[in-house]
């Protein structure tokens, strides 16, 4: 059961984020909320957020904060136009003063787990609801979430003893309250009584399949009813499952657990599907021989997606290899990959005929990690490198590990570097070096080595053997040599330059 443990009426004005916050820090004093510099930062901004952005503003707002034995909430409804505005960047680090400045909702994400928005148009009241939740510490992460939907409470009860062990159950007395309660607390499996007073169980499935949270959501409908026409009505719907009323215990668990697992294969084979499609689209990928150059390329990925890129841009003067390792993994670093991607291609075409200039290339993307709405979302490190038709090897650094230049001597790092695009404009400088015959660059990405950590030895012995190997071997030798010395768990890619 949820207990509400303060509400605050409210108007859109920067006062009442003031007010709110500092009776916050008295209601929080008393509770035992975890994380409650979270709950502060929340309780402030978001009236902040209505008080500057909506237009027309709400005339209406209701904070709440509660708990029941799994989360605490803290929830904000208001009357006003729909809000969407999650991708701000904070950029103050004081609490409230980052809440005043409209930039604190990314943050607020990160602090909470679950941070959710739903629009007044799938509300009943007609009002927007903002929910941020917090576990109470007790909820098992591995249980199975489970709405039960009936409005005989002496079946609930009946379900409920069913589920006592080893699951989380919430159970709403009808359609509207079990919508409300699905959107609240995201179930694995809807169990829904098919003939209800107020409306029949195939509305909330209706409902439940137009938002994205819960749209995936397994249903299963139980019913006593022999209504031919409504059962058939209700099997239209691209259920589960349909149990008739009695359900025995052993029955009901057993449908329970095969149709989780059977949505969970299923959406973890699209999912999988999808991520095999998008890393082969941006595998790391160049030609073995350009003008004057012979290249090897070695990539690895621990899963699919992550964040590596490589592009080489030909032109009649300069060929340009641009490696950029963007922050994150999976599908999410895939996504800035491909924005980044489509930025260099239309940089790149726009000067065809032109010749680059290393520092002013680093110096715009630095800009357009600064203004670009999808970009500035994350971090990158990049490292451009300019093969001349003469022999002359040029590069400029943004935070990547610095190159090895190998020869018969060795290998040694080149210490070039610059800032991280997005985090300065200026200070970008070249390093040239005439590369000589039997002389070969290495370039590579962090997961290969982090920037920040000195070289392992035996992965600098490996890169100084691979001289003596072709091109070709030696670029494998030193893939291999990373692969032996530690799991990965970031992308990997190495990039050989050999002169003709």
């Amino acid at each position: 059961m949820v207990q509400c443990i303060a509400e605050w009426h409210i108007k859109a004005h920067l006062e009442d984020a003031r007010r709110v916050r500092e009776e916050m820090v008295e209601v929080l004093s008393r509770s035992e909320v975890p994380n409650k510099d979270a709950f502060l930062l929340a309780s402030a901004e978001l009236i902040v957020n209505l008080s500057r952005y909506p237009e027309p503003k709400p005339t209406d707002i209701i904070m709440t904060l509660s708990r029941d034995e799994y989360f605490w909430w803290l929830e904000l409804k208001d009357n006003g136009p729909s809000f969407n505005r999650f991708s701000q960047d904070i950029l103050n680090p004081d609490t409230l003063e980052a809440a005043e400045s409209g930039m604190g909702l990314k943050l607020l994400a990160q602090m909470f787990p679950d941070i959710r928005y739903i629009p007044a148009c799938y509300r009943e009241d007609a009002y927007n609801l903002m929910m941020l939740r917090m576990p109470t510490g007790d909820a098992n992460a591995s249980e199975l979430t489970v709405l039960i939907v009936d409005d005989d409470p002496s079946y609930r009860s009946v379900l409920g003893a069913y589920l006592a062990e080893g699951y989380r159950v919430i159970d709403a007395v009808s359609v509207s309250d079990g919508f409300d309660k699905a959107l609240r607390y995201l179930p694995d499996l809807v169990i829904c009584d098919l003939l209800m007073p107020e409306l029949p169980g195939t509305v909330l499935f209706d409902q439940l399949s137009h938002i994205p949270d819960v749209a995936d959501t397994a249903f299963i409908y139980v019913s006593g009813c022999e209504d031919e026409s409504l059962i058939s009505r209700a099997l239209t719907r691209p259920i589960d499952d349909f149990l008739t009323k009695p359900v025995v215990k052993s029955r009901l668990i057993n449908t329970m657990e095969r149709v989780v697992h059977r949505r969970r294969f299923l959406k973890d084979q699209i999912q999988l599907e999808l991520e095999q499609k998008v890393t082969l689209g941006l595998k790391p990928h160049l030609p073995e021989q350009i003008p004057g150059y012979d290249i090897q390329l070695r990539s690895f990925n621990p899963e699919a997606g992550g964040g590596d890129l490589v592009q080489l841009h030909e032109g009649e003067k300069q060929n340009i290899i641009l490696m950029a390792d963007l922050m994150g993994h999976g599908l999410s670093a895939k996504g800035y990959v491909y924005a980044l991607a489509g930025y260099l291609r239309g940089l790149f075409s726009s000067s065809v005929d032109q010749s680059i200039d290393l520092s002013d290339l680093l110096k715009r993307l630095s800009s357009c990690f600064d203004e670009d709405k999808v970009l500035k979302e994350t971090l990158a490190t990049l490292i451009a490198v300019n093969l001349n038709k003469e022999g002359e090897i040029e590069w400029v650094n943004a935070g990547q590990p610095y190159p090895f230049l190998i020869d018969e001597q060795g290998a040694r790092e080149i210490r070039v570097d610059g800032p991280l695009p997005g985090l300065g404009i200026s200070g970008y400088q070249s390093y040239r070096h005439p590369l000589e015959a039997g002389e070969r660059l290495l370039i590579y990405s962090d997961g290969f080595n982090d920037a920040a950590v000195k070289i392992p030895g035996n992965l600098l012995s490996a890169i100084e053997d691979s001289h003596k190997m072709p091109l070709s071997s030696a670029a494998d030798w030193i893939l291999k040599a990373r692969l032996d010395f530690s799991q990965l768990d970031d992308d990997l890619t190495i990039i050989l330059i050999e002169k003709q």
